[in-house]
C-alpha cells in the first residue's frame, strides 16, 4: 500500500465509522422503541460497526480526536437528520451548542 493512503486511512475509517453511526441512530428511531425490530436489529448492528470503525481508526490517530470528530459529527449530523426528517425543532440555544461542539472540535484537531 503507498503511504499516502495509509496515512488517509485512519481518517477513513473514522467517516466509516461517523456514517454507520448515524445509519444506526436512523434506523434506531425508525423502529419505535423496538417495536420494529427488523429496523431496530439494523440500528443495532450499524451502531456495533461503528465501533468496530472507530476501533481501527485509532490505531492510527490520536483517541482524543478521533472520538471527539465522531462524536460531535454524529452529534451534529444526527440533530439537522432529526430536523429535516423527522420535523424536530433546534431551538437557538441548541445552534448555538451545535456551533460549539464544532469549535471544540476543531481546536482538538488544530491545538
Amino acid at each position: 500500500m503507498t503511504s499516502s493512503f495509509m496515512q488517509a486511512a485512519p481518517f477513513l475509517w473514522l467517516l466509516l465509522a461517523v456514517a454507520l453511526e448515524i445509519g444506526g441512530t436512523y434506523l434506531l428511531k425508525l423502529s419505535d422503541g423496538m417495536a420494529r425490530r427488523t429496523m431496530g436489529a439494523g440500528g443495532i448492528v450499524l451502531v456495533m460497526g461503528a465501533f468496530a470503525a472507530l476501533a481501527q481508526a485509532i490505531n492510527g490517530m490520536d483517541l482524543s480526536v478521533a472520538y471527539a470528530v465522531w462524536g460531535g459529527a454524529g452529534l451534529v449530523i444526527t440533530a439537522i437528520i432529526g430536523a429535516l426528517v423527522f420535523g424536530q425543532r433546534i431551538r437557538p440555544v441548541g445552534w448555538l451548542g451545535i456551533l460549539l461542539v464544532i469549535c471544540g472540535v476543531l481546536a482538538l484537531k488544530l491545538l
